[in-house]
Order: C-alpha cells, then sequence, then structure tokens
C-alpha cells in the first residue's frame, strides 16, 4: 500500500537490526567459509576495536567476494596505464567504465563525492534511497549495505570485514559494525599499507568477504594532478597492493580448490581534468570503472570500451549500483522481486534485465511514466510491480510504462518500482507530489447542446446538432494530434485553410443563456497586436460588428468579445495563456440578464477570470453574428487575415469543444479542468 514520504521516512529509523524478513527472501546456494589459517587479522592504526579477538574462521567451501575500492583512479588514466602495460594486475581482470552520480535532474541525481559514491558501491542504491548526499559524514546510511545483505541472507557463520584509507569510509561503516553485519572494520586513517597488510590477513583467514579500499591516487591527483610522476606512482603502488591481495586469494584458492572468489575493484567516481574532485555532474566526473576477474555479460559490459564523451553514453554503461547485486548473484543470495530494492542488477548473470530506469511525472501531478532500456532480447513479458505488488504485464519489447492507477490523498509520496525482465529484477524509487482528480461533474451533461470530442476524423458532434469540417472540400487544415487526455485532439493549420462549424437548426447564441468551453493550445505566434481568431461567428475586422469571437493577440493574451454593428460592443480582455500548453477558455452569455463571463484555466497561470459583467452596450438579439456558423481559427467572414493586414495565419489545437444553452457556474468550470478527462467520459 502506498505510503506518505513523512511516514516513510519515520519508519525507516531503526531498520538497520530488523533486515532478513524485508529484503532477503532466500538464499539460493551455499554462502559459507572454509578452513585456513587461524590468525587474526594485523593490528592497525585507529582500530575502532584493537582489543577484540579476531572472528573465528569459516570451514566450507563457498564463494568469497574481495571487493577493492580505489579513490581518484579514473578510467582514463587507468587504461591508459594498462595499455602501457604499467598495472599489470589490473590489466589481468575486465576491466570496463561504469557511471556513477545517478541521472542528474532527477530524483536519483547524487554529487560525485566520495561518501555518495561509495554508499553506491555497498548499498546499490542511490542517494534517494541511501540518503548520502555529500562529504560532511552528518548523515547514517539510510539503505542496507552489502554486508548487511549477505548477513541477513542466513550465513552468520560468514567473517566479513573491511579496511579503509579513506576517512569517509569509516562514518558509512560504523553501524554495520556496531549491529553485527560488519565484524572487523580497520580505520586506516590514509595509510594505504595498512589496508593491504589487514585485506590479507583478512583474506588468508578465511573471510568471506573482505573490502580493502585505498585513497593514495586521490591526494595525488589533488595535489599535482595528472601530468607528475606522483600520480603515477599511487597508481603503480595501488596495482601492486592489489597484486599482494590476487596472490592471498590464489593460496587460498589452491589450499580450499571449494572456494569461488569474486574479485571486484571500483573507484568512487572520476576527477575533472585536473585531477579535482568537484561537485559538477560533468561526464569525466560521473565515469567510474570496474575490473572483475569474472566474464560480463556482453549486452551490460564490454570490456576494454573507451571512455564515453558523452552523456547519453554514459547512461548505457554499467553503474556503480550494479556492484551489490553483482556481489549478491555470485554468493548465490536471491532477491524476491517484492522486496527488492536495488537500483542496479548483476552484470555476471546469463540473462539482462532492464537497464537505466528513469521517471517522469505527468503534467497534473496524477501520473508517473517509468522509461527504460532494454539491452537484450527477452522471453516473456516484462513484469511490473509497486511496492511488491504486480499493477502490470508487458510485452517483451516495451519500454515504457504509464501508471495513474493512485487512490490516495493529494500529498507527496514515494513508490518503489521493480521491473522483472528475464527474471531479472530492477529497482526505481520515484517521487511524485500526486494531485488528486476531481470527479467530472455529471451536470455538465445538463444543457449539452454540442459537442465535439475531436478524437477522430471526421469530426462529429455528440448531439448530432452541428457540422465541424474544412470550408471547402479538399482543403484540409486540421490534422490529428495528441491531446491532453491520452487521446487525440484538432492541430488546425489556417495557412492551409481553417474550419468552419456550423449548426442545423438556430446557432447557439440565440440561446438566452449559453456557455461555450473548449481546450486550447498555442504557440503563440500568431498572437501580434492585429490578433486572429479563435472561434469567432461574426466579421471581425471590428469589435463593432455584430456577433462574438474569442481570439488570440499579442503576449498569448485571449479576448472575449461581444457586438451589435454601428461600432456597439463589449469586451474582456487581458487574460493569457502559457505558449505550448493546453488551458481552458470559456465564455459564458446571459442575454436575459444582459451579463457575460469569460475565465481562462492555465495549468501554469492558474484561474483567470471576469464574471456577470453587465453587457452595457450590444443589442443582445444580434449575437449570431453573419448567422453564417462559426469560423474555428478564422471569423465568420473566411478571410480574417484578408481583411486585417498584418494578422497572421498558423497553427491552434483545439479540443473538447463544447456548447451548453445555460450559464455553466466556475465550480463546473474548475471540475472540467480538475478531473482531467474529456467530457466523452460522461458519454453525452
Amino acid at each position: 500500500m502506498a505510503g506518505n514520504l513523512a511516514r516513510g521516512r519515520a519508519a525507516a529509523t531503526g531498520r538497520v537490526r530488523v533486515l532478513a524478513g524485508a529484503v532477503i527472501v532466500m538464499l539460493a546456494a551455499t554462502l559459507a567459509g572454509c578452513g585456513g589459517d587461524d590468525t587474526a587479522p594485523a593490528a592497525a592504526p585507529n582500530d575502532s576495536n584493537p582489543s577484540k579477538p579476531g572472528p573465528a574462521p569459516d570451514r566450507a567451501s563457498g564463494p568469497r567476494v574481495l571487493l577493492v575500492g580505489v579513490d581518484g583512479a579514473t578510467y582514463a588514466q587507468v587504461q591508459g596505464a594498462v595499455l602501457r602495460r604499467e598495472l599489470p594486475n589490473l590489466a589481468g581482470l575486465n576491466l570496463v567504465p561504469t557511471a556513477t552520480g545517478g541521472m542528474p535532474g532527477t530524483i536519483t541525481a547524487q554529487p560525485p563525492l566520495d561518501a555518495p559514491s561509495w554508499a553506491t558501491v555497498l548499498t546499490g542504491a542511490w542517494a534517494n534511497r541511501h540518503g548520502i548526499d555529500d562529504d560532511t559524514g552528518s548523515t547514517a546510511l539510510r539503505a542496507p549495505t552489502v554486508f548487511q545483505y549477505l548477513r541477513a541472507a542466513g550465513k552468520p557463520g560468514l567473517q566479513q570485514g573491511a579496511s579503509t584509507s579513506s576517512p569517509t569510509l569509516p562514518g558509512l561503516l560504523k553501524t554495520g559494525q556496531e549491529t553485527g553485519m560488519l565484524d572487523t572494520l580497520v580505520d586506516c586513517a590514509g595509510v594505504d599499507s595498512c589496508v593491504t597488510q589487514n585485506a590479507v590477513q583478512q583474506v588468508r583467514s578465511g573471510y568471506g568477504v573482505v573490502f580493502a579500499q585505498y585513497s593514495a591516487p586521490a591526494r595525488a591527483a589533488q595535489d599535482s594532478g595528472f601530468g607528475n610522476g606522483a600520480y603515477a606512482t599511487a597508481l603503480g603502488a595501488m596495482d601492486q597492493a592489489l597484486g599482494e591481495l590476487l596472490a592471498a586469494v590464489a593460496a587460498r584458492r589452491q589450499a580450499h580448490p571449494g572456494e569461488d572468489w569474486l574479485v571486484m575493484v571500483t573507484t568512487s567516481h572520476g576527477l575533472d581534468a585536473t585531477g579535482a574532485t568537484t561537485t559538477v555532474p560533468t561526464v569525466e566526473n560521473r565515469t567510474a570503472f570496474l575490473a572483475t576477474n569474472k566474464t560480463l555479460n556482453g549486452a551490460l559490459a564490454r570490456p576494454g570500451a573507451a571512455a564515453p564523451d558523452t552523456a547519453a553514453d554514459l547512461s548505457a554503461l554499467p553503474t556503480e549500483a550494479d556492484i551489490v547485486p553483482t556481489v549478491l548473484a555470485h554468493a548465490g543470495v536471491a532477491l524476491d522481486p517484492a522486496a527488492m530494492r536495488l537500483d542496479g542488477s548483476a552484470l555476471t548473470t546469463t540473462a539482462a534485465g532492464v537497464r537505466a530506469i528513469g521517471a517522469t511525472i505527468s503534467q497534473y501531478n496524477d501520473a508517473i511514466t517509468l522509461a527504460w532500456q532494454n539491452p537484450s532480447a527477452a522471453f516473456g513479458v516484462t513484469r511490473v510491480l509497486r511496492d511488491g505488488v504486480q499493477i502490470a504485464a508487458l510485452g517483451p519489447e516495451v519500454r515504457q510504462f504509464t501508471d495513474k492507477a493512485f487512490d490516495m490523498p493529494t500529498g507527496l509520496y514515494q513508490f518503489n518500482y521493480t521491473l522483472v525482465r528475464n527474471d531479472v529484477p530492477v529497482s526505481y524509487l520515484a517521487q511524485i507530489h500526486y494531485v488528486r482528480p476531481v470527479t467530472l461533474a455529471p451536470s455538465l451533461l445538463n444543457g449539452l447542446a454540442t459537442y465535439f470530442s475531436l478524437d477522430s476524423k471526421p469530426f462529429a458532434d455528440a448531439k448530432h446538432t452541428a457540422t465541424l469540417g474544412p470550408w471547402a472540400a479538399g482543403v484540409d487544415g486540421g490534422t490529428l494530434a495528441a491531446d491532453n487526455f491520452s487521446g487525440q485532439s484538432l492541430q488546425l493549420d489556417s495557412r492551409i485553410d481553417s474550419y468552419q462549424l456550423k449548426h442545423n437548426a438556430a446557432d447557439i447564441a440565440q440561446s438566452p443563456q449559453f456557455t461555450i468551453g473548449l481546450w486550447f493550445r498555442t504557440d503563440c505566434t500568431q498572437g501580434n497586436s492585429t490578433g486572429e481568431p479563435i472561434l469567432s461567428n461574426k466579421n471581425y475586422v471590428s469589435g463593432g460588428n455584430a456577433g462574438i469571437a474569442i481570439a488570440l493577440f499579442g503576449s498569448c493574451e485571449i479576448r472575449f468579445n461581444l457586438g451589435s454593428g454601428s461600432g456597439k460592443r463589449d469586451d474582456i480582455n487581458g487574460m493569457k495563456v502559457s505558449a505550448n500548453q493546453w488551458a481552458y477558455l470559456a465564455l459564458s452569455v446571459d442575454a436575459a440578464a444582459r451579463r457575460f463571463s469569460a475565465y481562462v484555466i492555465d495549468p501554469v497561470l492558474g484561474l483567470q477570470k471576469t464574471e456577470n459583467k453587465a453587457i452595457a452596450n450590444t443589442d443582445v438579439t444580434k449575437l449570431a453574428g453573419l448567422g453564417a456558423g462559426w469560423g474555428v481559427n478564422d471569423d465568420a467572414t473566411h478571410n480574417y487575415v484578408g481583411n486585417n493586414p498584418g494578422a497572421l495565419k498558423g497553427v491552434m489545437g483545439l479540443n473538447d469543444l463544447a456548447m451548453w444553452t445555460r450559464v455553466l457556474t466556475l465550480d463546473e468550470l474548475k471540475a472540467i479542468t480538475g478531473a482531467r478527462q474529456p467530457l466523452s467520459t460522461l458519454n453525452p
């Protein structure tokens, strides 16, 4: 069930210890340690508890993980050094570029800094889940780490250790150690040799998961950039340390053939051209790398690929959020899609799920549209789950889904979507400031005399009282275009020809009361000082001529005009629409009471209105104008531009054109725009 964002955040407090039932459903393969050297890890500076004895070694065969992190080792610099044969140990692994930083401009965006990036490496989630968006250390992780996932999978004998050099890592991992998810945490306080010493001892001691994190390349780049020997020396030292770790792994495998080691090397984030860390989400800063001893799925990652040049290139790459799912897949931990909270997927499995999930919010804040990439063919449907409940099953090649089946009050909400393709689940945490639609008022059927939904051609009046089409057969300026209801609308180009609306009997303007309403969209290019009619039954060379006009003028202004000849007229001017947005226009006339009202309801500018203005000058018996019907994107002469030098022909969008033989209330008009549904849903 959907939960309010504030309640969701409160419920997240205190979940560190209670994780297994909510996140991991089953263990698909054994994840245990095997026998080995009983020697405890070497002591180090600032060990969080140096008097604590080392955990007992695990003695069973099974999968093992060595995760190596390096600050400052950019993909371009590492790839170049590998090609120059300066990093022989990294050269023996499958090296691919990856992305970090989430997606700029979306809810997943996070700055390319150390703490947010390492949080993603360790949790498989972006900052909107893990909560770390700076390097201050003031915020605790909100998402479970890889150590918690593995421990929750039911392997209490599996030893898990971390030795870190960066000052940001101990803060991220402290809670995991305090709650027993991480058995050993060594803060090496910037001494990379300490990291190697302790990580090697953890491998030798039979640990199942070893995280070793280095920072010397970042310090070298920060101090003197990439252009002198200090940075190359730091990369070489890191590679030498990796060689010691790989040698320890090789020794373990030789002594314990049942152990299956996954080795992964990654960096936190990229650096700018000077070697500095900045918060700017450039392609360089958001490019990381991954190197592994395992074969990668070719649909997801291509070893040796060039560094990405554009944001589009970067979006097609694996991400740091894929590291935790890859570790869990290697460990044989099966994730239930209903409980899935990971923003990535495994890179080493045969099957590939979806990639690069993103979300957009509808114009009216009542729907979420998910879009994604399909990197490989699919053998079945793509299932869509919202907060653990399946809401759709899509064809294998579908790449977009709109969710609008909400039933909740207006408010701020988060929803965890999981897409399951090829049996691979990938999640995305979306957020919406939901605005609940109002109900389309049934009273809108009362007095409805003419209604064109404009969903299909030829356009038909649901009440059979009027016709709408080109002035001349064979010259049609009207085409169908997407409307604001996931349907169609009339896109009318008067440069080809305008349209004519004719009533079969008396014109609506001869009724004692009437209302004209329609959805309208324009780029405002026709709106100059001379104007252009949207709907008019008069000779609009003068507003004083007999009849009615609704027209577009300069600066997106809408004008409403009544006239009866001899220069007699009444006007409501000054209301505006937003360019390229669907706005609702309405004109109501009470001829008996000699009052009229005009409304513009714009999605950006809101409600504009003038109500019950006195018809002070116009003879209301002359409102039928020329009696020849209504020009649409023209006046009733079919020659507005010719009669008005300087006027411009062009394109207008119209939808749901309706006429009533009564005055609609403001509440009814608000219901039309608030319901965000066409009048056709009332079956007029």
